[in-house]
């Protein structure tokens, strides 16, 4: 015969609901850190890209070490989609089951065009102040390369700090090392392309000191609509990498005619990513610029990256004609070509020249043009 429970005894609703008495530390209910949440694509997407000062790829935000609870987590959850749409910073109080009252905050991180691309995170106990939040910047490309960057990631990755628009070999030429370079330009490929990476970089201050980033990037959409977003985070005390990269510390490094640049062309995105050229060179400012060139040049052009990149050619030797306002005659250049890897994202060397006599163009007016070093790392 089954017992029956006695009718006088406790019901679940009278049952306490947390121990009366805390047995945590003093502030140690949760980790006394911030969390970074990159809301670069759809909120329902959105991941922890640093805990505290560690690097995270794309990490489920359940995962983050200040979501200590399944309810902690659904309120951080909260957070960020209410930060993402109110664009201002949001805050909560909420009860641990030890009964303490934990606050936790969101902090919108904004993009050069005003949208919030990431969400910083803090959770603590109530009438703790939050330690200094990380320095955290934002970078957008679109289908032409054109980089804009946020006042924080201008802060981190370039020499002039002004957050105006810029091209890509200039926000490169900046670092003094990016980890798999060749994958990050995979995200710019014309075919099959990939939609997320992540990776470090570094770079030395104007005071000397070197910093290491991490850097993760999404990308959306196809040809002319193609954009990347990508959130860079300052991490001072992550490791910094022993060697430089050889990558761009040889092509930073090579001797290079007076009048000459030397371009680095992937040839799956048919896209200059570094352009080096002798201080105070008229031609070293180019990489500030965006290029137009000439319509009857342009399918020599590709023609010549699509033969190198399926191997049927590893140098070439032609002649283009290009400009950088519309308002300016056509500049005519000569250049060179050598394949010089030959990996899934081969790249291309080339030298440049112009051929005289030389047009006026805006670039001979730029003040920024004449100031950018060869090694800004």
């Amino acid at each position: 015969m089954t017992e029956l429970p006695d009718p006088s005894g406790p019901r679940p609703a009278d049952m306490p609901r947390h121990s009366p008495n805390c047995l945590h530390a003093d502030g140690l209910h949760v980790p006394n850190h911030w969390v970074v949440v990159e809301t670069l694509g759809r909120l329902s997407e959105s991941a922890v890209i640093l805990d505290d000062m560690y690097p995270r790829r794309f990490t489920k935000l359940n995962r983050a070490t200040i979501a200590i609870s399944t309810s902690i987590a659904r309120e951080l959850h909260r957070l960020v989609e209410c930060c993402t749409a109110s664009r201002r910073t949001e805050s909560t109080d909420t009860r641990l089951p030890c009964a303490a009252m934990i606050r936790l905050i969101a902090e919108p991180i904004f993009g050069p065009y005003g949208q919030v691309r990431a969400v910083a995170l803090w959770a603590g106990t109530v009438g703790t102040v939050p330690p200094t939040a990380p320095t955290v910047g934002v970078v957008e490309w679109d289908s032409t390369l054109t980089v804009a960057v946020s006042t924080g990631a201008a802060a981190l990755l370039l020499v002039d700090q002004a957050p105006k628009p810029r091209m890509l070999p200039e926000m490169l030429s900046s670092l003094g090392w990016i980890n798999d370079r060749s994958e990050f330009m995979a995200l710019f490929r014309l075919t099959d392309p990939i939609d997320a990476w992540s990776g470090t970089a570094a770079r030395r201050f104007d005071d000397g000191t070197r910093h290491q980033f991490h850097i993760v990037a999404r990308a959306s959409g196809t040809g002319a609509n193609r954009t990347v977003r990508a959130i860079v985070c300052d991490t001072p005390e992550a490791q910094l990498p022993s060697k430089p990269d050889l990558y761009c510390s040889a092509i930073r490094h090579v001797p290079i005619l007076r009048g000459h640049a030397l371009a680095l062309v992937d040839l799956n995105s048919i896209a200059v990513h570094d352009w080096v050229a002798n201080d105070g060179d008229p031609i070293a400012g180019w990489c500030h610029h965006q290029p137009y060139v000439h319509p009857a040049d342009k399918e020599l052009l590709f023609t010549t990256c699509r033969d190198m990149l399926s191997g049927i050619t590893l140098t070439a030797h032609i002649e283009a004609r290009l400009r950088f306002d519309p308002a300016d005659d056509w500049i005519r250049l000569d250049s060179r070509w050598t394949r010089v890897t030959s990996d899934d994202q081969p790249q291309a060397l080339v030298d440049v020249t112009t051929i005289p006599p030389n047009p006026p163009s805006i670039t001979d007016e730029c003040e920024r043009c004449h100031q950018l070093p060869r090694n800004a790392a």
